[in-house]
């Protein structure tokens, strides 16, 4: 018997250090009011997290090292390194969605970015850019709604969200012997099909859309390859609630370790 105990010590010795390893290379949950909020065993080392740890002065820098096309914004309440975009970014431009203003994008505040979300944007341009896309339409960035209320640091208050509405891509190239074909647009809102609330958005037990179509096909590759990235560590569909049906929000919020994908 007493040998029998030797052997198993080191065994179950064993076991517990395996069975601890493969529990750090899993997901943890958080304490955040959706089971879906989980802190990736790496998450210090996700884009999101170091860019909401950048300073101003080094978001910048990175920036200009990208040669993203902006201007800074005279100082915007709550919003740490105001900017807007001056041009496409790696030949996707984004702009407001249709509204009063003849043309919004170089005087509205809901085109005001944080510097950190202007970088996590860069990283979406690459996304698209090799799915053809041209266009992106987004309902704003910059709110004023919530400034005061909503803690710096947080969602469009900070300018550290977008909410994307439609993702338009290029016609594909042809020999000119034929009509070229039209571009093709994409809107949450007409194209997501959600099946319900509440669904799981990307992997192995994704929830199936209510329509299998091309347009769903491409918004769930295009948010399953971004939420992949990390660059943003909030990304929210319709699955998520009611409000989100016609839009994706994607932040870089500050302060935290876990991601929520939804």
């Amino acid at each position: 018997m007493a040998a029998g105990r030797t052997w198993l010590v080191p065994a179950l010795a064993f076991g517990g250090v395996a069975a601890l390893a493969v529990s750090a290379m899993l997901p943890r949950p958080v304490e955040a009011k959706n089971r879906f909020a989980l802190e990736p065993p790496n998450v210090e080392q996700k884009r999101a997290y170091k860019y909401a740890a950048m300073s101003g002065a080094d978001c910048l820098k990175e920036l200009d090292r990208r040669k993203v096309p902006y201007k800074l914004e005279p100082p915007t309440k709550q919003v740490d390194t105001p900017l807007r975009f001056t041009g496409p970014i790696r030949g996707v431009a984004f702009k407001l969605t249709k509204r009063a203003e003849e043309n919004p994008d170089p005087v509205s505040p809901a085109a005001v970015a944080d510097c950190r979300l202007a970088l996590a944007i860069d990283d979406m341009a690459q996304v698209l850019a090799k799915r053809k896309v041209k266009t992106v339409e987004y309902l704003s960035m910059y709110r004023k709604r919530g400034v005061g209320f909503i803690r710096p640091g947080k969602r469009h208050p900070a300018g550290l969200a977008i909410d994307v509405a439609t993702i338009t891509t290029r016609g594909a190239p042809v020999d000119g012997t034929e009509p070229a074909p039209k571009d093709t647009t994409y809107s949450v809102y007409g194209d997501w099909h959600p099946s319900r609330v509440g669904g799981t958005t990307c992997g192995p037990k994704a929830t199936k859309p209510r329509k299998n179509t091309p347009g769903a096909r491409f918004l769930r590759d295009v948010v399953c390859e971004l939420a992949d990235q990390g660059s943003f560590n909030l990304l929210l569909t319709p699955h998520y609630d009611w409000g989100h049906r016609d839009h994706f929000h994607m932040e870089v919020r500050t302060g935290i370790r876990w991601f929520l994908i939804q």
